[in-house]
């Protein structure tokens, strides 16, 4: 057994990293991701969210009156996971950037309305539901790509 983390022989993964137009493909299907944050007591923190791509960003949206968004605030670090059941994963390190910018909040909105296959004749009364007081919205800064893509996995 290796005596400390420095003996240690790691598996070599590399060969199953996504280039950036599979990355991109995975974040685009994907149903939702799960984000992250720390809250005020050190505990590490998760949930599922519903996110949208503007202009090759992704962006996601918080109300204040949430803990994440409270954390988002103190330190604006996180990761976000994306996976697909045939493709993979790929999970985003970076910062989030929320705004409370109307203009944003409409485009934000209105991506994630586009991106849910809902009937038009939906739009105005989801849209009047989810443009709430306080809705935060903003792109994620990526810091680094994770990923992995299972495709390239071979029995």
């Amino acid at each position: 057994m290796a005596e400390n983390v420095d003996d240690v022989v790691w598996e070599d993964l590399s060969s199953f990293r996504m280039d950036q137009a599979a990355i991109d493909e995975t974040i685009a299907e994907a149903g939702g991701c799960t984000v992250t944050w720390v809250a005020a007591n050190g505990q590490s923190m998760g949930v599922w969210v519903s996110h949208a791509v503007i202009d090759g960003e992704v962006w996601l949206t918080t109300t204040g009156n949430r803990s994440k968004t409270r954390a988002w605030k103190r330190d604006p670090r996180t990761s976000v996971v994306f996976s697909h059941p045939t493709r993979g994963s790929v999970t985003i390190v970076g910062t989030i950037d929320l705004h409370d910018d109307a203009t944003e909040r409409t485009a934000f909105l209105t991506a994630l309305f586009d991106r849910g296959g809902q009937p038009e004749e939906l739009r105005e009364a989801w849209m009047g539901h989810m443009d709430s007081d306080g809705r935060l919205v903003g792109p994620v800064k990526v810091k680094k790509y994770i990923t992995f893509d299972q495709t390239k996995l071979v029995f």
